[in-house]
């Protein structure tokens, strides 16, 4: 059975070739002379007519959902629609036509074999996202980089124009918290002037991106002024009266010294910047008086700090009470005056208490035996008197209150008199007591030899 199959397959097999080409051939020729119609999809970019449109009405617009470009479907003969790309076909957007301000409907034609080839009916839109188109001044600001050459200092920095206009989306707009021009002044020693690009920078000091903004200016110049410096000295000054029993002992205050920056010829004119005594007013105070100084509004014209963060000194203002202390000083350490000579003073008591006003440091520091004093006796006869005491005192210490001595005045003679019998006295008992020794002596050189 499949002999006879396959001898029916292979019997005039070459006629049976040359058939089906034929039909082939036949097919081709039919169809290309009959040309039917068919449909293609394509794919092409939207063009935007009226631009201008929005913004002329205060509007700023962005495409959204990649819906610049759009897929459609020609209908035509099909020996057209093979010879047709994507470039072929034009899709318009005409703002003017704008719906609802979100949409744009998108106008597509052939540009060839117009007449022959129809894009589907469907309609497609240009989508996009609308918001107002505002516009904002903004001061520039200045901003230098880097450091300039050792004893100079950077000085005043001008930017002309002043103001940067800025236009776009309000949404990009609003963020802009400042315009800044940088400059770089690095080692320069003299005056120097810098074409400079403003850039723009948010709340959180990050740059915004100008891709959809517009600037009435691209560059601003700026100028920079090249100043000497010098370290000068603080100088405080203080007013006013303490109340009683208090002490002014000085003024703490950090940095001891600023520098200054100015022309030389005013730098060379200053030593120390001198803050008023109305400034630091010491009346009725009883305590320290802590507070910052801002010593940059008594600075020269012409003349301002390095560091501006400088400007305020912490000022301590040191006061500290007075106390009083007991101290007994030797009576010997007292000194008669205007005594006559026919007389002598006995101190009745070894020591007496004189009370002290001073600093607690200082009284804590004093030595009682170091205390010197003085009695006038003028016109005093013998017997008893109570005598006022004037103490040699320091300036650091006061006498809280009068203090008193009493002593004996007696005749110069009975204390010459007993000065004399008390040496003879005294004679006596050492003449005993090298007696008593002697024989003591004696009796231990003649005890006898017990071996």
């Amino acid at each position: 059975m499949l002999k006879k199959i396959f001898q029916r397959i292979t019997n005039n097999f070459g006629l049976k070739i040359l058939a089906l080409i034929f039909a082939a051939v036949l097919w081709l020729a039919v169809v290309n002379i009959d040309d039917p119609n068919t449909t293609r999809t394509f794919t092409t970019t939207v063009s935007i007519e009226n631009s201008d449109y929005l913004a002329g009405i205060g509007k700023y617009y962005d495409i959204v959902n990649n819906s610049n470009t759009v897929t459609f479907k020609a209908s035509g003969k099909r020996s057209y629609l093979e010879r047709m790309s994507n470039s072929d076909f034009k899709a318009v957007a005409d703002l003017e036509m704008i719906e609802n301000l979100n949409r744009v409907p998108i106008e597509i034609t052939a540009q060839r074999y117009g007449s022959s080839i129809t894009v589907a009916s469907k309609i497609y839109f240009l989508e996009l996202e609308v918001e107002d188109l505002i516009s904002k001044p903004f001061v520039i600001s200045m901003q230098a980089e880097g450091d300039v050459a050792d004893r100079h200092a950077l000085g005043e920095m001008k930017a002309s124009p002043t103001l940067i206009r800025v236009s776009g989306p309000a949404s990009v707009v609003n963020t802009i918290e400042k315009a800044v021009a940088t400059v770089n002044v690095e080692g320069i020693s003299q005056d120097m002037t810098d074409s400079v690009i403003p850039v723009l920078y948010d709340k959180d000091n990050n740059e915004v991106d100008t891709r959809e903004l517009s600037f009435n200016i691209q560059n601003v110049m700026v100028s920079m002024q090249i100043l000497d410096t010098k370290d000068v000295t603080l100088n405080f000054q203080t007013t006013g009266t303490l109340p009683e029993g208090y002490e002014y002992l000085g003024i703490e205050y950090s940095p001891q010294t600023v520098a200054i920056k100015g022309m030389s010829a005013v730098l060379n004119t200053i030593n120390s910047i001198i803050v008023p005594k109305e400034v630091l007013d010491l009346t009725d105070a009883t305590g320290d008086i802590v507070k910052d100084v801002d010593i940059s509004a008594y600075l020269p014209n012409g003349v301002s700090l390095v560091d501006s963060s400088q400007a305020k000194i912490a000022v301590d203002v040191k006061i500290e009470r007075h106390e009083e202390k007991t101290f007994k000083m030797p009576t010997a350490n007292i000194t008669a005056s205007n005594l006559n000579s026919r007389y002598a003073v006995k101190f009745l008591k070894e020591t007496i208490d004189v009370e002290l006003e001073g600093l607690t440091s200082d009284l804590d520091a004093l030595d009682a035996g170091t205390l010197t004093g003085s009695i006038d006796v003028a016109g005093m006869t013998e017997g008893e008197h109570t005598v006022n005491l004037e103490l040699n005192l320091d300036s650091k210490f006061k006498m809280v209150n009068t203090a008193t001595v009493t002593v004996d005045i007696v005749l110069a003679n009975s204390i010459q008199n007993s000065n004399s019998n008390k040496t003879d006295t005294d004679k006596l008992d050492t003449e005993k007591e090298d007696a008593n020794k002697e024989n003591s002596e004696k009796e231990d050189s003649q005890e006898p030899d017990l071996e």
